[in-house]
């Protein structure tokens, strides 16, 4: 098997805990994504039309500024777990702004996310939508109980 990397955004930490369970399970790089301005907890009120997270999500195609990444251990990657907090039943406008910026073609990737209750599959059929040449698996949602059985499960699906 070749190498493999996890990626993830998270803003509350939730997200991030997940990844590097995942991490650690697969033997994986562990790649944090972050905003270069970070969503103050106010801002995380999925109900409240005022905050900037409400407006990115509503606005679709708004793509958030990053902190650079080092795209070498992506590149030399065969495979992918990415990671973000479900927001609108979507991926956060970081995961595009990332997807937008490196070349997946030929890579599996498996989305992951966190959430209270809403299910992955609005957010990989999107994802399969934006990015028809990445090969994405299932995507799944975790609570923060997670198992090592249950990622290397997820892991081995197709």
């Amino acid at each position: 098997m070749g190498q493999s990397v996890v990626i993830y955004f998270s803003n509350t930490g939730t997200t991030q805990a997940i990844a590097e369970q995942i991490a650690v399970t697969t033997d994986s790089k562990l790649i944090g994504i972050h905003a270069k301005v970070d969503h103050p907890e106010a801002d995380l009120d999925w109900e409240d039309p005022v905050n900037q997270s409400y407006h990115e999500m509503h606005a679709q195609k708004v793509r958030p500024a990053i902190e650079a990444i080092d795209p070498a251990p992506i590149a030399a990657a065969d495979v992918i777990y990415l990671g973000f907090p479900l927001w609108w039943a979507t991926v956060p406008g970081e995961i595009n702004t990332l997807l937008d910026s490196l070349d997946l073609t030929g890579k599996e990737v498996h989305p992951f996310c966190t959430s209270g209750s809403t299910s992955i599959t609005e957010a990989v059929s999107q994802l399969r939508e934006n990015y028809p040449h990445i090969d994405w698996h299932a995507g799944r949602r975790f609570a923060t109980s997670l198992t090592a059985d249950e990622i290397r499960d997820w892991a081995a699906e197709d």
